[in-house]
């Protein structure tokens, strides 16, 4: 049994415990335990990608919350109908109900549940082609997570601010955010390799649009070095392919040629035979010039 096959039993273990307690509270607890017994059912289900029976679980315990009064339950099921929608492309519907769950954390004063709802709709809004929308949902959430002081949060988000910028063709305004994020990152305690990689070839990238070539390389040679350590061939390719252009417009072909033979590999791992056509076509092109 593998790592993954190995989780899914204990979750599928944890469901049917949670099943037999859940079936003792509907019977000795108040609405709003049952509220809660239905909400981390939901969780659980949600796990493992059920977002159908997760859905069915938090509908149900939005009834017993509204009859307890819980405004932190109702607020907590929200969200939670909010992200199941969202998994089933309802982005439209996701939006309204985590906007519902963002005015009762507001009225809780609880920050990070508030900014993380507002986060939310920003995703949905972006996945439905509003991106002026969700860039103004990002900063809303921005602001609140830099009041809380939550490092990793405010990192991501100016990943996500950047990244609709880049995809806007303001590079100039992209790098400002990447830059930041790579600061915030670098002074948290625990390092988020996934995010710091991330951030490294996006500031590679935009400093590379921006014409900046020898800025670009030392983020592109870094990003190149932690997906390899994650294992992740696909964004460690586009990391050394980007390093091999940045390479060639400064003329360092020995760097270049060295990413290009080291990008075919990873290339043909993932079975991409146009890009290794690519490769392979750039490095005849050096060898017929002699470099």
């Amino acid at each position: 049994m593998n790592h993954h096959d190995t989780e899914r039993a204990h979750i599928l273990q944890a469901i049917q415990e949670q099943r037999n307690a859940l079936a003792v509270t509907r019977i000795t607890g108040d609405p709003a335990e049952t509220g809660r017994g239905l909400v981390h059912l939901a969780e659980l289900h949600g796990m493992l990608e059920e977002h159908a029976e997760s859905r069915r679980h938090y509908e149900e315990a939005l009834g017993f919350f509204q009859t307890a009064g819980d405004k932190e339950g109702q607020a907590q099921v929200l969200f939670g109908l909010g992200v199941a929608r969202a998994h089933f492309g309802d982005h439209r519907g996701a939006v309204e109900h985590i906007a519902q769950a963002t005015l009762l954390f507001n009225g809780l004063k609880d920050q990070e549940n508030e900014a993380l709802c507002r986060a939310a709709i920003g995703e949905s809004l972006r996945a439905i082609g509003q991106p002026k929308g969700a860039e103004e949902k990002f900063q809303e959430a921005l602001l609140l997570y830099r009041q809380a002081k939550n490092g990793p949060r405010v990192a991501r988000l100016l990943l996500d601010i950047g990244d609709i910028r880049m995809e806007a063709g303001e590079y100039e305004a992209a790098r400002k955010r990447f830059a930041e994020s790579l600061q915030v990152l670098r002074k948290e305690p625990e390092i988020d390799m996934e995010a710091l990689a991330l951030c490294e070839l996006l500031l590679g990238e935009a400093e590379g649009l921006l014409g900046n070539h020898e800025a670009a390389r030392p983020h592109l040679q870094q990003a190149a070095e932690l997906y390899s350590q994650l294992h992740d061939h696909a964004y460690e390719s586009r990391a050394r392919w980007d390093l091999s252009i940045a390479c060639t417009f400064m003329q360092d072909w020995k760097g270049a040629r060295a990413e290009l033979e080291t990008v075919i590999p990873l290339f043909e791992h993932q079975g991409r035979g146009e890009d290794v056509a690519k490769a392979r076509k750039v490095l005849a092109h050096f060898d017929s010039r002699g470099v």
